[in-house]
């Protein structure tokens, strides 16, 4: 399990890097479901910065709550959902 804010950013490069492979093989159309995995990337690249940002905003104040700067605000529940979990629960 990833911990530390230094983790998760991390993995938001990690993600950019596979965004912009994406990205390339959609231009130049030799990407077959790209456009999927791409909403797919994209969400949890978002959900991410989501809670990197509430970590941020817990730790500045002056009494921090350890569980909610620990999940983000609820927002590490986000990034857990396995890929493809939302869209297969729209159809």
């Amino acid at each position: 399990m990833l911990e530390t804010n230094g983790q998760f950013e991390s993995l938001i490069r990690s993600l950019d890097s596979q965004i912009a492979k994406l990205e390339r093989s959609v231009l130049q159309g030799t990407a077959g479901r790209a456009g999927t995995m791409l909403d797919e990337l994209w969400a949890r690249r978002r959900s991410l910065r989501l809670l990197i940002l509430n970590r941020r905003v817990e730790a500045a104040k002056p009494v921090v709550d350890f569980q909610k700067w620990r999940d983000g605000n609820g927002a590490i529940y986000l990034c857990v959902a396995p890929l493809g979990a939302k869209r297969k629960a729209s159809m």
